[in-house]
């Protein structure tokens, strides 16, 4: 059996390196580095099975699922977000793929919203929680007192520091820079330790990153999640939300989170109990491969090479294209509606000075 790393080759954000991370703890071996949004037309050197952990997000383009027959799954820790698709559309999941998510699962969720779209589906599920929460404490790292802002906003960083100006804070960001996009995994996973060693060295972490928030907390660090109690909160936070103080913008601008700043806690029960079960599911994966493959043979590479890659690869590439020209028209539109909007405004003045004028014509005549 070999074993692949799932990973967003072009990512620009280090959380999502993060997720990969995660997952490859549990590998043996890393034999294969599968792109997340190019499953599909993953082919081993040999007709053989390839195992990955597919934890993290999915997915920009639907029509590359399901992955490649090659890959043996273990769906964990996975999310389906409700505005990934253009429309909303989760059409994708119907179908040849919702056979394939009810073969491979029962599907570890993320969150509650996935469950809930993957119950809709008829697809079996459950709660797993994110993988980040199974990252392991490093040796060595000594407590920097820190207070690590990461992406947060620039009103609550400037309040921070006049609340709080004896605190060493620092600021980091999960944007990559654009000339880091698509390097290798070799450079990105050192990125990852640093950061992660970081945090474990801070006092207290503040971010409005799951993928920062989740991962701190993992490595015994208290931390301050920002979200805004809107549509996304809802949608990725509020699972979360139990096992670490989460504060809008305005209630940390309010001072609500500044006991918790003067003195930060970790609350580790519950994420205890959560971590152990995917520590398990990803181990016991790990040692059923062989039974769980039994006697199926892949599909013949060379079949599956030009059956499916080479005659798919021009809708694709159509694809593609048609995506970007799709961005680049919402682009327009909206340039186009804030120019109707702000034409709209300088012609209701022109209006109300017409009726101005107008008045004053006419009490002059009268």
């Amino acid at each position: 059996m070999k074993y692949g790393l799932v990973y967003y080759k072009n990512t620009s954000n280090v959380g999502d390196d993060i997720l990969s991370y995660a997952g490859k703890q549990f590998l043996p071996q890393v034999d294969y580095y599968i792109d997340r949004e190019e499953m599909d037309v993953f082919v081993p050197d040999e007709d053989e099975f390839t195992a990955a952990i597919l934890n993290g997000w999915y997915l920009h383009h639907g029509y590359t699922f399901p992955p490649s027959p090659y890959i043996v799954p273990l769906f964990i820790g996975t999310h389906l977000s409700r505005s990934q698709m253009r429309a909303g559309d989760f059409s994708f999941l119907n179908g040849m793929v919702k056979e394939y998510l009810k073969e491979n699962g029962p599907i570890g969720c993320r969150d509650k919203q996935t469950m809930e779209l993957l119950e809709e589906n008829g697809i079996g599920n459950y709660f797993s929680g994110c993988l980040t929460l199974t990252l392991k404490q490093f040796p060595n790292v000594s407590d920097s007192g820190n207070v690590i802002l990461t992406d947060v906003p620039e009103s609550i960083e400037a309040y921070l520091r006049q609340k709080f100006p004896a605190e060493h804070i620092v600021l980091k960001t999960h944007t990559v820079l654009p000339e880091e996009i698509g390097c290798c995994w070799e450079k990105r996973e050192k990125k990852v330790e640093a950061y992660l060693k970081d945090y474990q060295g801070a006092r207290l972490v503040v971010t409005t990153r799951l993928h920062c928030a989740l991962p701190s907390i993992a490595l015994g660090t208290p931390v301050i999640l920002i979200g805004n109690y809107d549509e996304d909160y809802y949608a990725r936070l509020t699972d979360f939300a139990e096992f670490c103080p989460c504060f809008s913008e305005q209630e940390i601008l309010e001072g609500k989170a500044d006991p918790l700043v003067s003195a930060p806690f970790c609350s580790s029960q519950k994420i205890l109990e959560i971590r152990n079960q995917l520590i398990a599911s990803c181990e016991d994966f790990v040692s059923r491969l062989f039974k769980q493959c039994g006697s199926r043979k892949p599909p013949a590479r060379d079949i599956y090479e030009t059956t499916y890659i080479a005659r798919t690869e021009n809708m694709r590439q159509t694809i593609r294209l048609l995506s970007e020209h799709c961005l680049e028209v919402e682009a327009a539109y909206q340039d186009a509606m804030e120019k109707l909007t702000r034409f709209a405004s300088v012609s209701q003045g022109l209006l109300r000075e017409n009726e101005r004028l107008q008045k004053l014509l006419n009490e002059s005549t009268t």
